[in-house]
């Protein structure tokens, strides 16, 4: 007989993991208030079903009703073999139709055989149609005095409201890892199986929060390993998880290696590692950094020990801002590798912009800086046609003076190259124009001109958009320093007009104001048009 089914708890004080569970119906079984139906929802392996057939023996051992029952009088054992008349267990995969329901509600009628109460337990109650489970409401609502049903599920959210509504609901929660660990210490150890406190923890991290599964892992290591495991046996029976190659990648991104990087995940592709598995074992990674930076004990439930540990230990070796830009890119990366035709594509870019967005130096490339002459202000119209033998001399348009932004050269110390500011304007613009959507006109057409240490110039199309973005320039630098992780001060210039022919006429002072933009956003205009009349 498999492990699970040996190991299965045969009451109350057996079922690990559930303590608010078995508090609660142990209460309402000695005091005597049972209900007619239950409903108990939670992930696999958590003991939904062992739960409800340990209830059916509280309310029908000899003894009972009870939150104790002894297991070896004649009902319990009955029980326990499977052979009891009075309690049914119905698969509702198999059993979903409205014509397999009006049999159980024709059957429910009549008085138990032998015991007490006559219990249901529907496994896979969310597979029941939907004329199934119309079919099942009058009866679930006012079933006969000696009829006690329970309901187990993976997935409460499908059953209809009606059902849920009539029905006491018990959330089983995924098993601790360290209350796993310790439930398959005791069994191994009863088993005889030779396996370490790292191999238990590999098994539980596998089994992701259902000891049913780890117990079919662990005997399925036991008769690979002869009885003997270590981590190299699991990994030879089951492969290597996820997680080995996001701790990889993970002391990649702290030793800000991107080549370690790029290996760990070739060879997790190599080795045909699923790899949105791998991008989300990596968003958990960084998660645990966080929050051991923020509180290690919160670590206690999700981690066995020497990892939570291990977690506490390399939270300081990274950066808060670098940890949290991991968890905006990654996440960002795991939704787009359910979609990509290359997945492994998405992981590689975000791990990538993570390492060198946060790299203590990058090298500035050689870049001739353009000369930035005296631009007319568009607002002035141009000189009557006689003047234009002999123009006077006028004073060069004055352009926004530079604002630095918080922090500053001295703060990070860190050069950029044209290239990089330029490869991240996209998301730069993106970030800036969430907040404030009146900077799409004004960045619809800047280009990123020049870089100069921490001083970068925009080329302004016209002094009406550098007008916007100098009332806005605190969102567009905060944008900068997000997606960049260096704080930059913004300069702007304007670009040179475009040589006029002579038949084109002279614009006008008011239409020399308005923003020359064929793919301009005219709601950004209108907001925008609203926050000066709001303001004035």
């Amino acid at each position: 007989m498999s492990l699970y089914r040996t190991w299965r708890p045969k009451s109350f004080t057996d079922l690990v993991g559930q303590d608010a569970v078995v508090t609660t119906l142990s209460h309402a079984l000695e005091s005597g208030k049972v209900a007619h139906a239950y409903l108990f929802s939670g992930p696999r392996g958590s003991g939904k079903t062992s739960a409800a057939k340990i209830m059916a023996r509280c309310l029908n051992c000899i003894g009972g009703p009870t939150a104790s029952p002894d297991n070896t009088c004649e009902l319990c054992l009955s029980m326990l073999e499977g052979s009891a008349l009075d309690v049914l267990e119905i698969d509702a995969a198999s059993n979903r139709g409205i014509d397999e329901i009006r049999a159980l509600r024709d059957a429910v009628k009549f008085a138990p055989s032998v015991m007490r109460k006559k219990v249901y337990i529907i496994d896979e109650a969310h597979m029941l149609t939907k004329e199934g489970a119309n079919a099942f409401l009058k009866t679930l609502e006012e079933p006969p005095a000696h009829a006690v049903f329970i309901l187990a599920t993976t997935e409460p959210e499908k059953l209809p409201v009606t059902i849920l509504s009539r029905c006491q609901r018990y959330a089983f929660r995924r098993i601790a890892i360290p209350t796993m660990i310790e439930r398959m210490r005791t069994i191994a150890a009863a088993e005889g199986i030779a396996i370490d406190d790292d191999s238990l923890a590999a098994i539980a991290y596998r089994a992701d929060g259902g000891l049913r599964d780890a117990l079919t892992m662990l005997e399925q290591a036991a008769a690979f390993g002869q009885g003997d495991i270590s981590l190299a046996t699991l990994d030879l029976a089951f492969g290597a998880t996820s997680r080995n190659y996001a701790n990889s990648v993970l002391q990649a991104c702290i030793d800000r290696d991107a080549a370690a990087a790029l290996g760990a995940i070739e060879e997790a592709s190599d080795a045909g590692a699923d790899l949105h598995v791998l991008a989300r074992a990596l968003v958990a990674e960084f998660r645990n950094l966080l929050v051991a930076q923020i509180d290690p004990a919160l670590l206690a439930r999700d981690l066995a020990p020497e990892d939570a540990k291990r977690s506490a230990q390399r939270a300081p070796e990274m950066s808060q801002m670098m940890i949290l830009r991991a968890l905006r890119l990654l996440p960002d990366a795991l939704a787009a590798t359910r979609t990509s035709g290359n997945p492994r594509l998405e992981i590689e870019t975000a791990l990538l912009r993570l390492i060198f967005s946060d790299a203590p130096t990058v090298q500035a490339e050689p870049q001739a800086q353009p000369a930035t002459a005296p631009v007319p202000s568009p607002r002035v119209a141009p000189a009557p046609p006689q003047s234009r033998a002999k123009p006077p001399e006028r004073p060069p348009a004055k352009v926004p003076a530079p604002i630095p932004a918080s922090g500053g050269a001295e703060d990070t110390g860190k050069e950029l190259t044209l290239q990089r500011v330029r490869a991240a304007w996209s998301h730069i613009r993106a970030k800036a124009e969430a907040t404030h959507p009146p900077l799409r006109i004004a960045l619809s057409r800047a280009v990123v001109d020049a870089i100069d240490g921490t001083v970068v110039t925009l080329r302004m199309p016209d002094a009406w958009a550098t007008e916007v973005l100098t009332e806005h320039l605190a969102a567009l630098t905060e944008a900068v320093a997000d997606v960049l992780g260096v704080a930059l001060t913004i300069r702007t210039t304007l670009e040179a007009a475009a040589p006029r022919s002579k038949a084109t006429a002279a614009p006008g002072p008011a239409e020399a104001s308005e923003p020359n933009d064929e793919n301009f956003d005219p709601d950004a205009l209108f907001q925008y048009a609203q926050e000066r009349i709001r303001e004035s």
